[in-house]
Formats: C-alpha cells, structure tokens, sequence
C-alpha cells in the first residue's frame, strides 16, 4: 500500500494540530488549587499549605480545633486513596463534592460521564470549563458538609 504525497502532508500537519488542541482543552491544575483557597479563606479558614502530592493538587486549612484537607480529585476515581492515606487521625470524615452538591462516596459513574460529555460538547465549544469534583477530609467538629460547597 502507497501513500500518496497529499496525505503524508495532510498528516504532518494535524498531528501537531492535534495535540496542541489537547494541550489547549485541558484547565490549569493550579487554577483549581487556587479557587480552592479562595472559597476556603472566605469560610473563615487559614490556609496553611498548598501543595502538590503525587500530582494531586490538595489545599490544607484550619479554623480554631477543626481542621481540613481538600484536594481535586480525578473524575474516574483513581486518585481517591490518595487523600485518604495522607490525612491524620483526627480527621474522621471524608467526602467528595461535585457540581456543589456533597456525596459520602465517590461516584464514579457520575463524574466520569460528566467529564466525558464536557469534554465532548469543549472540543466543539459549546461548553465552558466545568467544575472538577473535591475530595475533602476533615474532622467531625468542623461540620464540613455544611458549608456552601455550590460557591466554589
């Protein structure tokens, strides 16, 4: 089988097409770490660390006895242990927060689908970036849950 010179050429030019279009799509991961302390800071909460942890961007927060740790979570779940593992005992509550609504378990089925779908109606630009769902660990006398998650 001969390729033609037409397609070689088609070729060279949409692959690097292609991977600039993949490099433009996907949001800055510290834009997230940031909006994160933002809403944390409006809480009343003192920002004590901002950090990277194994590529997991996670914000560390305080107020009086109660203190939190929030970090960006992967929409397919994979990273879910990350923040379980890093927290200390006194931080006995773990949720995920998406779309501003807050779910005792990580839903898989329904953040990898929205991702999915964002990311599909993005690359015709249609949609605008959505937000990416948040683990959170905190202990139980911060009443976490509570707090005005659709802000962020």
């Amino acid at each position: 089988m001969r390729l033609t010179p037409a397609f070689n050429w088609l070729l060279l030019c949409l692959i690097p097409l292609t991977i600039t279009w993949k490099l433009v799509a996907e949001p800055a991961v510290h834009e997230t770490q940031r909006k994160i302390a933002s809403f944390l800071a409006k809480q009343r909460f003192k920002v004590t660390e901002q950090s990277l942890v194994e590529g997991l961007p996670m914000v560390r927060a305080s107020v009086g006895n109660c203190s939190m740790l929030v970090a960006e979570a992967s929409s397919d779940g994979s990273m879910r242990n990350i923040i379980r593992r890093d927290v200390t005992t006194t931080m006995d509550r773990h949720f995920l927060v998406f779309r501003g609504h807050v779910y005792d378990a990580h839903s898989t089925w329904l953040t990898v689908t929205r991702h999915w779908w964002i990311g599909f109606l993005h690359k015709f630009g249609i949609a605008h970036a959505d937000a990416p769902p948040i683990m959170v660990a905190a202990a139980q006398s911060c009443a976490a849950e509570r707090l005005p998650w659709a802000e962020l």
